[in-house]
Formats: structure tokens, C-alpha cells, sequence
């Protein structure tokens, strides 16, 4: 009986054509995976400086909207109705409050100094500078927080003294509220207030980079209806005095362009700026546009 040897076992294994292969795959696979990984990223990022930017954002307009819709605001000290009296045939506006004037006043470009009086708030006119717009009314623990042993406070939450005479009791004294906002060179929405004698400002929320404002303004200063936006150059040159002239806006239109924290974007993103022209930016900063228009609830008592 013939008996034959064993075969030897036959070892088996990739070939380096295999090889190749399967590592080319498992490349195309992981580069595959780190592609979807960096884009998930970068857009988890951009939803989070998005919404950020946003929170802030409303955060600015409404703390510049809680102002602005007190202006002119004075609690009423006679029992006479405005608009009720007729002068040589014009219905005239009746005084009938501590303050008299008008409780709104904007600059194109920004204020000369925003540390002036109200009355010497003067404006730069500088068309590629952010605008300045500022708001005073009487204050009281009603509408405004109680600080510093004073019933009223401004903008920084700075107690304001009875600093003002009644237009209607010379022997009345009065807190009247002046707050100025404006778009800090850090980039910042500040405020000053007459809280403080020198009104030195304080920042309120960072990362917004430009402002424009836009008034709406009535056929008169009796009217209650926007007849048409206008610039702070515009509601100056309507004819009357300052008081007159601002006196006639009912509502007001406020743009901020708001900047990302970081450049952490691809490339640089074209936006619509506040004065609705596509723009592109030179950086890799994310920019964003938010609104919000305001009505005045209070209207001061212009005499026409």
C-alpha cells in the first residue's frame, strides 16, 4: 500500500494589489468622514454666531426701543386738554406739563460731543459714521429704576436729581432723564446720561459696528401719521425751530449692524448693510443687519 507524503499547507493572504486597494478605500472613507465632520463644525459654529448675534442684537434694539418710546414723556400737571385752544383761527398746543420741548434729537455721522448740552448737541454730518440719537423725558420710580437715594435714573442706571424747572410752576423742580446713544469706536452700543454731570459713557452691548437711524415724521406737529422717513439732516431742515421741527416725529427707525466675535468663517459673506446696499466685507467676520422701527408713545407740546 503506497502511502504519499502530505502536502505542505498552502499559506494564504493579501496581495499587494489588495492591499492597495483596501487601504485606498479605508482613505477615500476617512477623508469622506473628516469632510462631513469639519462641515458639520463649521456650520454648528456659524448657527451659534448667528443666533448669538442675534441675541445681542435684540438685546440692543430693545434697550434702545424702551428708551426712545419715552421721549418727550411728562406727566400732565393741569387739567386742560392739548389741541383745545384756537389762536387767530390755528388750533395750538397747550403747555400742560413740567417738560416743554422736544423729547428726541438725532445727528447724521454722530454728535459733535456727546457730553453737550442739550440745546449745543451739535453733529458731525459724517456720512460714513455711524448716527447718534438721543432721548430725554421726566423720570420717576414708574418708569425708571430708583438709584442712588433719586426717584429716577438714565440709561447706566444712574440716579438723576430733580435738575430741571416745570415749564408749567417756576417753583417746581423736576428729574428730567437725557440719555445719548451711540456706536462706540470698540464697536460697542454705549450710552451717556445725565447721571453723571460729565456724562461719560458706559458700553451697553458689544459687537455692533454701525447704526443709522431714520425718522418718521408728520404732515404737522398736531399729526400722529408718518407722512415719510426721513434723516436727522432732513427733520432739521423742515422749517421750524429744533423743537418744532423734532416734534413732528411719531416714530423712528433703527438699523444696527451687528460683527461675529471671531473670523471664523470660510471666506468673506456679502450682506445687506443699513443702508440696503449688498456689500462684502474685507474679513472673514460674519455680518448681520437687525431692525426695528419704535412709535412715540409720548408727543412733547410744540407750539406751531
Amino acid at each position: 500500500m503506497n502511502r504519499r507524503a502530505p502536502r505542505a499547507s498552502q499559506e494564504s493572504g493579501f496581495s499587494l494589489v489588495e492591499l492597495l486597494v483596501a487601504m485606498t478605500i479605508g482613505l477615500v472613507l476617512l477623508g469622506a468622514i473628516l469632510t462631513l465632520y469639519m462641515g458639520t463644525s463649521l456650520a454648528a459654529r456659524q448657527s451659534h454666531t448667528v443666533s448669538r448675534m442675534g441675541e445681542d442684537a435684540s438685546i440692543a434694539l430693545e434697550t434702545l426701543a424702551r428708551h426712545i418710546r419715552m421721549a418727550g414723556y411728562s406727566q400732565p400737571v393741569l387739567m386742560a386738554a392739548r389741541n383745545a385752544a384756537s389762536v387767530d383761527g390755528r388750533l395750538v398746543q397747550l403747555v400742560d406739563s413740567n417738560l416743554a420741548g422736544a423729547g428726541l434729537k438725532g445727528c447724521d455721522g454722530g454728535f459733535s460731543s456727546t457730553g453737550a448740552a442739550w440745546d449745543a448737541l451739535t453733529c458731525t454730518n459724517a456720512s460714513t459714521e455711524p448716527d447718534d440719537i438721543a432721548v430725554r423725558y421726566e423720570g420717576d420710580s414708574f418708569n425708571t429704576e430708583a438709584a442712588g437715594g433719586k426717584s429716577a435714573s438714565d440709561c447706566l442706571s444712574q440716579g438723576v436729581l430733580n435738575n430741571a424747572i416745570s415749564a408749567v410752576n417756576s417753583s417746581v423742580q423736576y428729574a428730567l432723564v437725557e440719555s445719548r446713544f451711540f456706536i462706540s469706536s470698540n464697536k460697542e452700543l454705549s450710552c451717556a446720561g445725565n447721571g453723571n454731570a460729565t456724562f461719560t459713557a458706559q458700553p451697553l452691548v458689544s459687537g455692533v459696528e454701525f447704526m443709522r437711524v431714520h425718522y418718521g415724521i408728520a404732515s404737522d406737529s398736531t399729526g400722529s401719521q408718518v407722512v415719510r422717513f426721513a434723516t436727522a439732516n432732513e427733520v432739521n431742515a423742515l422749517g421750524g425751530n429744533p423743537d418744532q421741527n423734532w416734534g413732528r416725529v411719531v416714530a423712528v427707525l433703527i438699523c444696527l449692524q451687528m460683527l461675529s466675535a471671531s473670523q471664523d468663517q470660510g471666506k468673506a459673506v456679502d450682506y445687506i448693510n443699513c443702508d440696503g446696499v449688498l456689500t462684502r466685507p474685507p474679513d472673514k467676520f460674519l455680518h448681520r443687519t437687525f431692525s426695528t422701527t419704535v412709535s412715540l408713545r409720548n408727543r412733547a407740546a410744540i407750539a406751531q
